[in-house]
């Protein structure tokens, strides 16, 4: 062949060579960069993904403590029950709407592989897509924030109701110590005859009983009848107590007068009882100043004093 035909063949393959290598060289970089953005809206798309899961998670225990809520807290708390709170089925409806619009893209997820080019509609439809997700990507923050609102909303509801709670409770403590009965105005009368009559008399020698008398005030904490044990002591001048039970306690405190139960309803009442109960004391009363105690519950409620000349 002829050297110049030969060089030219040559020339024009080496050129061919040249031209290939360059036209290959160029798809491989127009492959990588569509492999780059592929990769970002699939990076994005994943981020998404675990944005709309991360705001799930945040709403199950905030639906799950409005439903604890609802069945012992009142008020606001009850308007924001569970499942049925607007507030928390719009941002569900938005989560499934996101996952919707991930699912019409028609785009591959990062774990499902594939590597080839893109085409210019693949292309398109990315591009498209990536605009929706980071205008998405906005809003989930947008809808976290207000998750996050609404969250320290219901705790500061729940603390006004715990203390709310805790004020009736007290407020239930108090009307349970004061619904007892509760006394009035106490006093002793020495008691005689003047024919067939029983007349009031402050002669000693005259006294047969002593009358004592007190009253049971109204108290409207007092909702159905409650039993009270009242203990009356009368003290004589030289101290002593007057007693039906046996004088032989080496306890004076524990020697009582009169020992009976009332019952209660709330309604204003006076009480009559003598001493004694039974028999007379014509005699035995002596002259000079006597104080009447009334005790309940361990307690000197009333005293009055008198005197029998």
């Amino acid at each position: 062949m002829n050297k110049n035909v030969l060089a030219a063949v040559l020339g024009v393959l080496l050129i061919a060579s040249i031209g290939g290598n360059a036209y290959f060289y160029s798809k491989k970089g127009e492959l990588t960069k569509a492999e780059k953005e592929k990769m970002q809206v699939l990076q994005m798309k994943d981020s998404l993904q675990r944005e709309l899961q991360r705001m799930e998670d945040s709403l199950r225990p905030l639906i799950s403590n409005y439903q604890e809520e609802n069945a012992r807290l009142t008020g606001k708390i009850e308007e924001l029950e569970g499942n049925n709170n607007p507030k928390v089925v719009e941002l569900m409806g938005q989560i499934n709407s996101l996952r919707a619009i991930i699912a019409r893209s028609g785009v591959p997820t990062a774990n499902s592989g594939g590597s080839a080019g893109l085409s210019k509609e693949d292309q398109k439809k990315l591009a498209e897509l990536k605009k929706q997700l980071e205008a998405k990507q906005l809003e989930i923050a947008d809808l976290m924030s207000k998750i996050a609102a609404l969250t320290r909303e219901v705790e500061t509801e729940k603390a006004g109701k715990i203390a709310l709670i805790e004020e009736n409770a007290e407020m239930r403590d108090k009307i349970n110590k004061g619904a007892i009965p509760q006394f009035g105005a106490l006093l002793t009368t020495g008691m005689g005859k003047k024919g067939g009559d029983q007349i009031e008399t402050t002669k000693a020698k005259g006294s047969e009983k002593l009358r004592v008398t007190f009253d049971v005030i109204e108290n409207p904490f007092i909702k159905e009848p409650v039993e009270e044990e009242v203990t009356i002591r009368i003290i004589g001048p030289e101290g002593e107590v007057l007693t039906s039970s046996n004088k032989g306690f080496a306890d004076k405190s524990s020697l009582f007068s009169i020992k009976q139960t009332i019952i209660s309803d709330g309604e204003k009442n006076v009480v009559k009882w003598y001493y004694p109960s039974s028999g007379t004391l014509a005699g035995q009363l002596k002259k000079g100043k006597y104080s009447t105690e009334l005790w309940t519950r361990g307690l000197l409620k009333q005293k009055n004093t008198f005197e029998l000349y």
